[in-house]
């Protein structure tokens, strides 16, 4: 398997985002459920009061933690240093990783 260079000021969250099956996985989940609020309206309405709640939810919690997030700054990026090692290895070893979801069978049991 060829060697891929890795940019090292890329989050090891980044890098998991971006490979091929993860991303691929989170795009078939993320229509379905589009597809499925467009449904049913009542659904749909529950769900986007779901989203609103998780943005503020989520809004405050960034606001709140940013502080000590920046003190921790160098830690965070000891840690992510060595995530990116683990990733790499991981990511020779399961190749399946960089195919998409539309790329891989799984079997059967």
């Amino acid at each position: 398997m060829a060697s891929v260079a890795v940019d090292p000021q890329l989050s090891v969250v980044t890098r998991v985002a971006n490979l091929p099956l993860v991303s691929s996985a989170y795009d078939l989940v993320s229509s379905a459920y589009v597809n499925t609020k467009d449904q049913y309206p009542y659904l749909k309405s529950v769900c986007e009061m779901a989203e609103k709640g998780v943005k503020t939810m989520t809004s405050v919690a960034i606001t709140s933690a940013l502080p000590i997030f920046q003190k921790l700054e160098p830690q965070i990026a000891v840690a992510n240093t060595y995530a990116c090692k683990g990733l790499d290895r991981i990511e020779e070893k399961l190749p399946i990783l960089n195919q998409p979801t539309t790329q891989v069978s799984l079997g059967r049991c």
